[in-house]
């Protein structure tokens, strides 16, 4: 079995197939390190001033794509949660993924009453109500930046400092 870095791996099975994939991360890693995990952190870091000025750009359309991500966002933590995925972080990562949750939760939440309060947003409430929202999404996507960078790091923000097998 040959793997590495940009190499490629060779497994031979019983009846004689070969099976040949492309791996851009060490063996050893988790889905998401390596390659695949950089673009995803520098998509993480740009995601932020993109989707700001996305909202800003396009209006009530950018608020509804803005808040679109952050549900998506949302979803993601909310399963990762259910399926105990906190069990197995140590207590940093945990602690920003619950945050992460909660404000991409709020995000979401105040995104949608801005969208659907629209006409509306020149009123002093509906302004404080799309605030939050900002706050709230530049807070889920600062949040989900340290969560890709420590899951990138050499002991992928797990307990043991390694990943378990599955």
């Amino acid at each position: 079995m040959e793997a590495g870095v940009g190499a490629s791996m060779r497994v031979m099975r019983k009846d004689g197939l070969v099976t040949i994939s492309a791996v851009d991360r060490p063996p050893d890693s988790l889905p998401g390190q390596g390659r695949t995990g950089i673009v995803l952190l520098i998509a993480s870091i740009a995601g932020l001033p993109l989707l700001l000025l996305i909202a800003r750009r396009l209006g009530r359309r950018g608020v509804l794509l803005v808040e679109a991500v952050c549900a998506v966002l949302f979803a993601r933590d909310v399963s990762m949660t259910a399926a105990g995925a906190p069990a197995q972080l140590n207590l940093l990562p945990r602690m920003l993924l619950f945050v992460e949750t909660a404000s991409s939760g709020v995000a979401t939440l105040a995104g949608l009453y801005t969208f659907a309060r629209w006409p509306r947003i020149k009123d002093r409430a509906e302004n404080r109500t799309k605030a939050v929202a900002t706050v709230a999404t530049t807070t889920t996507f600062l949040l989900h930046a340290a969560r890709e960078a420590i899951y990138l790091s050499p002991g992928y923000g797990m307990r043991g400092g390694s990943h378990r097998s599955a």
